[in-house]
């Protein structure tokens, strides 16, 4: 009779030479999962009126986020479970912040989060800016040092709730609400912080409507807009400007899952995949979820 010891170890060798190799995740790949990972957003009341997200680069595994309209003047950070992990007072106040981007700014080998402040639903607003400040780099930091980007649009008010950051070229760039086909907004580096800038109009977008937040990936090659109900991926080659992307037709839609009121959206920083967040109205809570490349 044979050692039951060896007889084990060649069952373990047989399944694990049966065992299915993993197959690494192409970073170039534009598929994402139709089934995102979620997680309920806790504690529940207190991010409300979520509109922008964005990964953090000193905070890892955390998520930047705000609420809008007359919302308090604080910055959120969640965990990758949907827990708040802590709140940041600002020292500006939110009229009306819609998203919110990460990347570089002024200052080599510096991290930036830029706020924008360009919700107008009334569309009566001659002025819209921008708050650029270093990222907090712990949950006990203060904003002390900020920026303010003012801006008007050359073809009157417009709402807007999604702001770009072009990690590439640092450009800023709006895309307008509540229109047929979408206005694309420029606002070119270096941004004046002393003057109030016209912003360049880029063109339409193919699409519109309702368009509620967008993201660019921290390689530059992907850009990502959504709405209430569609998310629209555009790939880009670093050579491309982002306004002559964006004009053309989105290359694909992405997974979603329909959400209250979905506003938020952001790429994982490393590429992994995109998060979506949404306003609670009048459901009990709200989830975060993860779509993982693949």
């Amino acid at each position: 009779m044979k050692n039951p010891l060896f007889l084990s170890a060649l069952l373990v060798l047989f399944f694990l030479s049966c065992k299915r190799k993993e197959k690494p995740v192409d970073p170039e790949s534009e598929n994402f999962a139709d089934t995102p990972t979620s997680k309920t957003v806790q504690p529940a009341d207190d991010l409300d009126e979520a509109s922008g997200l964005a990964d953090s680069f000193k905070q890892p595994g955390l998520l930047w986020s705000h609420e809008d309209a007359a919302s308090p003047d604080e910055l959120f950070l969640l965990n990758r479970e949907g827990q708040i992990a802590g709140k940041i007072k600002t020292p500006f106040t939110n009229f009306d912040w819609e998203d919110i981007a990460i990347g570089p700014g002024p200052q080599a080998n510096e991290t930036y989060l830029y706020l924008g402040d360009i919700g107008d639903n009334a569309i009566n607003l001659d002025i819209k800016r921008i708050y650029r400040f270093p990222e907090p780099a712990s949950l006990t930091s203060t904003i002390t040092n900020y920026d303010r980007i003012q801006f008007r649009y050359p073809d009157g008010s417009r709402d807007a709730e999604t702001l770009l950051l072009d990690p590439l070229t640092r450009d800023l760039f709006i895309v307008s609400k509540w229109e047929g086909q979408a206005h694309l907004y420029r606002l070119a580096y270096p941004q004046s912080t002393s003057e109030v800038i016209m912003a360049e109009k880029v063109g339409n977008l193919t699409v519109g409507g309702d368009l509620t937040g967008g993201s660019i990936s921290t390689n530059g090659k992907e850009i990502i807009v959504r709405g209430y109900t569609a998310i629209y991926y555009w790939k880009r080659k670093v050579e491309e400007k982002v306004g002559d992307v964006l004009l053309r037709n989105p290359t694909k839609s992405l997974p979603y899952i329909f959400e209250p009121q979905g506003e938020a959206v952001c790429f994982d920083k490393d590429g992994k995949g995109y998060f979506t967040l949404s306003e609670r109205r009048n459901v009990p809570s709200v989830n975060l979820y993860f779509y993982a490349r693949k």
